[in-house]
C-alpha cells in the first residue's frame, strides 16, 4: 500500500511539476518504505518499553507489598511488644502501691504477718453476715483454741458512707473549740473620734477600734463553741460494726487469751506485737508496730507496783505499751470506729471479745 501511494504520489507530481517533479519524486517509494519501516519498529519497541514498563510496574508492586507486609509485621511486633511492656509496667505499679500500703517495706516471701491470716482482696461472699472461726493465741504465739465471730456484727456491709459520718461525729466531738479571736467591742482602746469630721480634707473617720483600723478587732472571727453535732445510734452502732468487719475481711483480727503473765517492759510487748502481727503489722517507717489492743472492763490495780502479782493483766498491758507510740490500749466500751481504723492490726482478748458481743446485742437505750 506505501508503494501504491508512493506510486500515485511520483504521477501526480509528474503531472503537476513536469519531468523535473519526476526526477525529484523518484526515490519516493523507498523512501515511504523506510518510512513504514521506522513505524513498524517504533510500534514494536513501544509495545515491548510498554511490557517492560509493566512488569517493572508488577515488580514494583509486588515490592511495595512485601514492604508493606514488612511494615505491618514490624507494626505488629511493636503493638505486642509494647502491650507487654505495659502489662510489665502494671504489675510493677501494683507492687509498688502494695509497698506503700505496707509503709515503704517491700511485700516479698521474707515478709512476716505473724499469726494473721491476711488477705489483701476483698471475698466476693463479705457482708453475707456469714459466722467465721479464728484461732485463739496466748503471749507465746502458741495456739489456744478456737472462737467464733458472729456474722451479725464481724460480716456487714462494707459501707464507707457510715464510716465516714460516724468518725466526723467523732472528731468534730473531740474538737475542743476554744477559738477565740476579739471583735471591736472587745479590744481594748478609747471609743473618741480619732479626729473632726470635716476640715482636714482627710477621710472620716471614728472608733479606731474598726476591723479596718490596724490594731482593731476582728470583723467575724471565731468564738468559743463546740463542734458537736448529732448522729443516730443506730448509725453509730453501724459504723462499729462496719469497722470491725473492714478488719475482719482484711484478716486483721487477733484474739489473745489473756495477758496475764506479761513481763511489764515496752520489750515484752514489743516482741510479743512482733509474734502476733509481724511485718505486715509495722506502721509507716517500718520500725513501730501499729496496733489497737482491745480488753474486758479495766480492773483497779496499781499501775505504779513492780511486782506482777500486784499489777491486773489489763494494767500490765497498759504498762507495758504506754513508751510505743502507735499502740493503744481500750476497754471494750470504749471501742470506737476511729481507733480502729487508724492502726493496723486489732487485738482483742477473749473476755473483752465476748463483752463486746454481748454490748452489740443489746437493745439500743432510747
Amino acid at each position: 500500500s506505501a508503494s501504491a501511494s508512493a506510486s500515485a504520489s511520483s504521477a501526480s507530481a509528474s503531472a503537476v511539476f513536469g519531468g523535473g517533479g519526476a526526477r525529484a519524486w523518484s526515490g519516493a517509494p523507498r523512501a515511504m518504505a523506510l518510512v513504514a519501516t521506522a513505524t513498524a519498529s517504533a510500534s514494536s519497541t513501544s509495545s515491548s518499553s510498554t511490557t517492560s514498563w509493566g512488569a517493572r510496574a508488577m515488580g514494583d508492586g509486588r515490592a511495595t507489598a512485601r514492604t508493606t507486609a514488612r511494615m505491618f509485621a514490624s507494626d505488629a511486633s511493636a503493638t505486642a511488644a509494647a502491650a507487654t511492656a505495659k502489662t510489665t509496667w502494671d504489675e510493677e505499679a501494683d507492687a509498688d502501691a502494695d509497698d506503700a500500703r505496707l509503709g515503704s517495706r517491700t511485700l516479698d516471701a521474707s515478709s512476716s504477718s505473724g499469726v494473721m491470716d491476711v488477705r489483701w482482696n476483698i471475698s466476693e461472699t463479705q457482708g453475707k453476715g456469714m459466722d467465721a472461726t479464728i484461732a485463739v493465741y496466748g503471749i507465746d504465739g502458741e495456739r489456744r483454741g478456737e472462737v467464733t465471730l458472729p456474722g451479725r456484727i464481724f460480716d456487714a456491709p462494707l459501707r464507707v458512707d457510715i464510716a465516714h459520718r460516724v468518725v466526723r461525729w467523732q472528731r468534730a466531738r473531740a474538737q475542743s473549740g476554744l477559738h477565740k479571736t476579739k471583735s471591736r467591742g472587745e479590744v481594748s482602746g478609747t471609743t473618741r473620734k480619732a479626729r473632726p469630721q470635716k476640715g482636714q480634707g482627710r477621710a472620716r473617720v471614728g472608733n479606731l477600734k474598726a476591723p479596718q483600723m490596724r490594731g482593731g478587732g476582728t470583723a467575724h472571727g471565731p468564738v468559743v463553741r463546740s463542734h458537736e453535732h448529732s448522729l443516730p445510734k443506730k448509725v453509730r452502732r453501724l459504723g462499729l460494726k462496719v469497722a470491725l468487719s473492714a478488719k475482719a475481711a482484711e484478716g486483721k483480727i487477733i484474739v489473745v487469751d489473756t495477758f496475764a503473765g506479761l513481763e511489764p517492759k515496752t520489750r515484752a510487748m514489743k516482741d510479743l506485737l512482733e509474734r502476733l502481727t509481724g511485718d505486715v503489722g509495722l506502721a509507716a517507717g517500718g520500725v513501730y508496730h501499729s496496733s489497737l489492743i482491745v480488753d474486758g472492763e479495766f480492773e483497779e490495780g496499781d499501775e505504779d507496783a513492780i511486782e506482777s502479782e500486784a499489777v491486773t493483766p489489763n494494767a500490765l498491758v497498759r504498762l507495758s505499751s504506754r513508751n510505743l507510740p502507735h499502740v493503744q490500749v481500750l476497754p471494750q466500751i470504749g471501742l470506737n470506729v476511729y481507733s480502729i481504723l487508724k492502726h493496723r492490726s486489732l487485738i482483742l482478748t477473749r473476755g473483752g471479745l465476748e463483752q463486746l458481743i454481748s454490748r452489740l446485742d443489746a437493745p439500743i437505750n432510747r
